[in-house]
């Protein structure tokens, strides 16, 4: 087995100290407090210093002078859901529509700072945007108070290190959606999995994977639909126990002579805000007592021979889509780069922690390596920033749909997939 260079980039993403009673603002707050820093040099780099950047309480409708401003996007949603709606339902009110899908071409944009908020139009492509963006328009303000955009930026993701060469080959093996709970449908597809993954690593100096990481839903893979019952259904439980104690003879088998990184996914044994954090040790017993094997947050950051991997297992992806017109999770996930941001719907319509002097999904540094888990097929893109960072994106398909995994080259950020469906034709 190869050695490598490895580093956990992941410790603002564990909470130390839970304290539920704090308000959002003050993340939203952090946010743009953070975020203003690089969009400020952002717009100076891009547009000058003869732009003057504004504050939104200092435009005037009479003074027709171009100038920048910064702030948070608030996306104005009909259909979003609202507390207030619910409660009108249960008053007999007008009742809000079930859906599934918020984004409507009726939606409004708004950018909001620390004192005022302004409707953008003009160069602005509502659908694609999202409550929770930290942006830079360029533009002046109208006569019926409205902005009007000739220009819009985001931060894209900082800066971006070299990528290292090594002159070899070397694998990051991507996979999530086990979904061990339902494994008995694929469970060929799941062996033939583990005799490649086998296979590789006992190949005599021959194995070039180096890393494992499982992003999510290894336990289950969706929410069991449930009947109004009284009755306690305690196989729940059971099948959950069994999955886990499966899970851990696998894991334990890898890790002996492989490293493996596993996240919690949204509907594995784990807390439901973002950032998930790591299983405890005692869920995994066997495999705890491997080097290789470690039980991390999602989000989760590391470095593999440095090259700065970032991803999740997809739930900022998925609300996002829910959110806007953007119907492909690889464009979800682009998008979330491009804005500088793991998560910028969180809190609004994704649960997160209430964090009060920080905002940890701020992506300070551009990865070379970017993914999200659990999407529906697999996809992939070199995107390039506007400051020459290359990134692959990598929609990492879950297993229990598709049977396939996402195999990674570090050397060359080349990205494929692997199937083992067993299924006959």
């Amino acid at each position: 087995m190869a050695s490598h260079k490895y580093e956990n980039h992941s410790q603002k993403f564990l909470v130390k100290s839970f304290d539920y009673q704090r308000q959002f603002f003050h993340l939203y707050s952090q946010r743009l407090s953070e975020m203003s820093a690089y969009m400020t040099k952002r717009a100076e780099q891009l547009w000058g210093s003869k732009v003057p950047i504004k504050k939104l309480c200092d435009l005037r409708e009479e003074n027709e002078e171009e100038c920048i401003i910064i702030g948070t996007i608030y996306k104005h949603q009909a259909h979003k859901p609202s507390i207030l709606k619910e409660i009108s339902e249960e008053n007999q009110l007008a009742p809000q529509p079930a859906r599934q899908h918020y984004s409507d071409p009726e939606d409004k944009v708004i950018l909001e700072d620390e004192l005022q908020r302004v409707r953008l139009h003009g160069n602005v492509r509502c659908e694609e945007l999202a409550t929770g963006i930290v942006c830079a328009a360029m533009g002046l303000i109208e006569e019926d108070g409205r902005f009007d955009v000739q220009e819009l930026i985001f931060y894209e993701g900082g800066i971006q290190k070299p990528l290292p060469k090594k002159g070899m080959e070397r694998l990051l093996v991507l996979v999530s959606g086990l979904d061990q709970v339902q494994s008995f449908n694929y469970v060929d597809s799941l062996n033939l999995f583990q005799h490649w993954l086998r296979g590789n690593v006992l190949k005599a100096g021959e194995c070039n994977i180096m890393r494992l990481i499982i992003a999510g839903n290894s336990v289950k893979s969706c929410e069991e639909k449930r009947l109004p019952s009284l009755q306690t259904r305690t196989h729940e439980f059971k099948d959950v126990v069994d999955a886990m104690q499966s899970l851990d003879e696998w894991f334990a088998a890898w890790s002996s002579t492989l490293a493996i990184d596993v996240m919690p996914g949204p509907y594995d044994p784990a807390n439901y805000m973002l950032p998930q954090q790591p299983f405890h040790s005692c869920m995994f017993p066997r495999a705890a007592k491997h080097e290789r094997f470690q039980s991390v947050t999602n989000p989760y950051s590391c470095s593999v021979d440095d090259v700065l991997i970032l991803g999740t297992s997809g739930q900022n992806v998925r609300d996002l889509q829910r959110n806007t017109a953007l119907e492909k999770p690889l464009d979800a996930l682009r998008s979330t780069l491009q804005w500088g941001h793991l998560a910028p719907t969180a809190p609004d319509t994704l649960a997160c922690y209430p964090y009060l002097n920080s905002d940890p999904f701020i992506i300070k540094e551009c990865p070379h390596v970017y993914f999200a888990g659990n999407c529906d097929e697999f996809a992939t893109l070199l995107h390039e920033g506007t400051q020459n960072q290359r990134t692959r994106l990598v929609c990492v398909p879950n297993f229990a749909k598709t049977q396939s995994i996402a195999v990674l080259n570090l050397e060359s950020l080349e990205c494929y997939e692997i199937s083992f469906d067993c299924k006959d034709d």
